[in-house]
């Protein structure tokens, strides 16, 4: 489902589409009659600038173009903190380190540092801040972690629902959907391990863990009183 608001309020879209043709798209879409001026505009200016945009998408050019960072435990500690969850206080930085965005930063963590105060904070952070669920969900699908990002997701739910605050995430609800519908094989939610241990985690690991195909050893109760320590 076309979501038409996200045409309208999108910085990044109206920076490709002007306003009249934003507008032109909507009435397409609803199946409004154009007039002829409208039709004109989605023939010779509308359609290539889509069709242009969607070339560059398939050959993952914006990829190519953005910013490399070195991903260590200062980095993910230092972004943390500036997304409101702060694990050590003050810190010290380096003047390398940047602030990225939340859907980066949650995938650096579950695909390149996963260590488990890291990943307990996932939920906390989508609680915290307003994220973009269609790069979320691009990343996700590039990165091979739905599972991870829908099991956290759902997570956040969870901790919302014992301090009211799922009205701060009710607009990922689709995203979480998607999710659960489109989960894939057996994944690891944490370091990678050996067989012996994988075959522990699958005897041990909680329902919900293994609703989402994961492997790993991580609890509800434990969510809710990080949630407790950081949402109150």
């Amino acid at each position: 489902m076309i979501n038409l608001g996200l045409l309208r309020e999108n910085e990044a879209i109206q920076k490709i589409l002007g306003k009249v043709e934003i507008e032109t798209i909507i009435k397409k879409i609803n199946g409004t009659k154009l007039k002829q001026v409208e039709r004109n505009y989605l023939s010779r200016s509308i359609r290539p600038k889509l069709i242009g945009s969607a070339l560059l998408t398939q050959q993952n050019i914006l990829e190519s173009i953005q910013r490399t960072h070195k991903i260590n435990r200062n980095f993910i500690i230092f972004n943390l903190a500036k997304y409101g969850y702060n694990i050590i206080p003050n810190y010290p930085s380096s003047f390398k380190d940047k602030k990225i965005k939340l859907e980066y930063l949650i995938s650096h963590i579950i695909s390149e540092c996963p260590e488990p105060r890291f990943i307990e904070a996932i939920p906390i952070l989508l609680l915290k801040n307003k994220i973009n669920p269609y790069l979320l969900l691009e990343i996700s699908l590039k990165k091979d972690i739905k599972n991870q990002i829908g099991y956290l997701l759902e997570t956040s739910f969870i901790i919302g629902n014992k301090f009211n605050l799922n009205n701060k995430i009710s607009y990922l609800k689709d995203l979480l959907k998607y999710l659960e519908l489109h989960k894939k094989e057996e994944k690891i939610l944490g370091k990678e391990e050996d067989e012996l241990y994988k075959k522990f985690l699958r005897k041990t690991r909680p329902a919900r863990m293994k609703k989402w195909n994961l492997l790993g050893r991580y609890f509800d109760r434990d969510f809710i009183k990080i949630g407790e320590a950081y949402l109150k």
